[in-house]
């Protein structure tokens, strides 16, 4: 689903508009200036054919197709990850160094997918596929693709391991919040081991420090445009000492 001239939906599943597997969140893909193309998370894994059929429907070559960048390593963000670089071989795996530890070794306990099949959110059957990751990078550090330019911002809160991604391209600043951030000044929080309301409240403060035309969240809405409204909106929310909404 196209959003503009470089910037594509890919995959979403039930908590989104249902273009790919139920388990999907987001997928975001980003033209990056030199007829290339990076992705932004990986979808849950369970049928990889539907995101590529997405791919070519809006234009975007899969030989094309040479990044993916993770937010996150849970299941419906990271899970997909192994399956893309067996079908797209050039692809490049990029993470922040928890996430690219968890995903590397596919560590199911550590994203809470053991809890998650038991308490009935993921399928009995589903099993994560551990992959390679070819690019690590730390908190803050710019990564160039083409004429975008990449940076993540550390915010733990829904995983210990969450790292947002700002991206910046000519005339326009996005951010993939992945699961960090939601419309309306919302927030994701479960009841699972890595979870940190504390830290979900520091990283909302955090993000607040930059600046963007596009929020891209990992589920539901989006919006391209005035998107600092939503972060004003949660610290609405905590200067009255509250925590913002969770959508869960």
């Amino acid at each position: 689903m196209r959003i503009d001239d470089r910037v594509a939906l890919v995959g979403s599943g039930f908590l989104g508009f249902d273009l790919t597997d139920a388990f999907d969140c987001h997928m975001w893909a980003f033209e990056t200036g030199d007829g290339g193309w990076v992705l932004f998370d990986a979808g849950a894994g369970r049928d990889i054919d539907r995101v590529l059929a997405v791919c070519d429907r809006d234009g975007i070559p899969l030989d094309r197709i040479r990044d993916l960048v993770l937010t996150h390593a849970h299941g419906d963000h990271s899970g997909g990850a192994s399956h893309l670089r067996e079908r797209l071989p050039h692809l490049r795996v990029h993470a922040l160094p928890r996430t690219a530890e968890i995903v590397t070794t596919g560590d199911e306990d550590a994203i809470s997918l053991t809890a998650a099949r038991a308490a009935g959110i993921y399928p009995l059957d589903y099993v994560y596929t551990p992959c390679p990751v070819d690019e690590v990078h730390a908190a803050g550090a710019e990564v160039r693709l083409g004429d975008l330019v990449l940076t993540p911002i550390p915010t733990p809160g829904h995983s210990h391991d969450h790292h947002s991604w700002l991206v910046a391209a000519p005339g326009k600043r996005h951010l993939v919040s992945g699961d960090a951030l939601f419309t309306g000044g919302k927030l994701a929080l479960q009841s699972i081991g890595d979870r940190s309301v504390t830290e979900a409240i520091a990283s909302v403060e955090r993000l607040a420090e930059h600046e963007f035309d596009a929020l891209l969240p990992g589920h539901f809405v989006f919006t391209m445009d005035g998107a600092h409204r939503h972060v004003d909106a949660a610290l609405e929310v905590i200067a009255r000492l509250g925590c913002p909404p969770s959508i869960l």
